[in-house]
C-alpha cells in the first residue's frame, strides 16, 4: 500500500481515502491506538453486522449471542473511553 496524506479539519476529523477504506473493509468503527508519535487505526467489525450474520445463519440462542456481542462492544468502548 502506498503512503498517502490526509488533512485534519478544525474538529480533528481525518478523512480516510475510499480506496484504503475499501481495501481494509473499514465501515463505521475503527480502534485507535497510539504508539509514541504514531496513530494506528484498526478496522473493527460492527456488532450489529455480527448479529445480523448470526440471525441470518440461524442460531439456537439469539439472546445469548446478543448478550455476548453487547459485552464485546462495551469492553471495546470502555477501552476507548479512558
Amino acid at each position: 500500500m502506498a503512503e498517502t496524506f490526509a488533512k485534519v479539519d478544525k474538529k480533528g476529523r481525518v478523512l480516510i481515502p475510499s480506496k484504503i477504506r475499501e481495501e481494509l473493509n473499514i465501515k463505521n468503527i475503527v480502534e485507535i491506538e497510539v504508539q509514541g508519535r504514531k496513530i494506528i487505526l484498526k478496522p473493527v467489525e460492527d456488532p450489529l453486522d455480527s448479529l445480523e450474520k448470526v440471525v441470518v445463519k440461524g442460531t439456537k440462542d439469539v439472546e445469548k449471542e446478543i448478550s455476548t456481542l453487547r459485552r464485546i462492544a462495551e469492553r471495546e468502548l470502555s477501552k476507548g473511553g479512558s
